[in-house]
């Protein structure tokens, strides 16, 4: 999967993590075929999703929206057939492919520093953002609250999928062959190089 263009670069990804207890809360409405009908109606009234205020469950939908959108319905039904940590990394599956500045974090240092010897620190991160910022004026106008989060966020994030146990980058070594096999099966193999997995 190419690194998308760098115009597309925003700081969604803050508005938290993973979300695997607000997508597996919405199990109901992601197997619907009336998904955007369900998740307007979610959004107003929160009989599933358990946001109190309306501002924050707006904010979180739209990105869980975001991340909807970028597979198939077939992706949900078999994702409740996964197991909790097979959920996680593939929700990670669907950041990495929602969000470039993820992507290009988690390939330009993240895949990088595995290759060479694991240890990852918030400040290789930072460098990384620096540098994109240095070449992209939306990012350069972004808050250090807001790049700090970002950093937060994405080593939280692969912690959570057990690729980083806060210092080193691991392999996960849970999930199954039959988890790896729907990537391979649908031209989405460049998320096991993701994974560190065939390298």
């Amino acid at each position: 999967m190419p690194i998308n263009n760098l115009n597309k670069y925003d700081a969604n990804f803050t508005a938290g993590g993973l979300l695997h207890h607000e997508f597996f809360a919405l199990k109901q409405i992601l197997l619907s075929k009336n998904f955007d009908d369900m998740i307007k109606i979610e959004e107003e009234h929160n009989y599933y999703i358990g946001i109190a205020t309306k501002a924050a469950r707006k904010r979180i939908i739209s990105e869980i929206k975001r991340r909807y959108d970028k597979t198939s319905l077939d992706f949900w039904h078999i994702f409740f057939e996964w197991n909790e940590t097979e959920q996680k990394l593939a929700l990670f599956f669907l950041c990495l492919k929602t969000y470039p500045l993820i992507f290009d974090i988690h390939f330009e240092v993240a895949l990088k520093k595995f290759r060479t010897g694991n240890k990852l620190e918030a400040y290789d991160i930072q460098m990384r953002m620096d540098e994109i910022a240095s070449n992209n004026p939306e990012v350069s106008k972004w808050s250090e609250t807001t790049l700090k989060k970002i950093n937060v966020q994405y080593r939280k994030a692969i912690k959570d999928v057990n690729l980083y146990n806060g210092t080193f980058l691991k392999r996960e070594s849970k999930a199954t062959s039959f988890f790896w096999d729907y990537f391979k099966n649908n031209n989405e193999s460049w998320f096991l190089e993701a994974c560190f997995r065939n390298l």
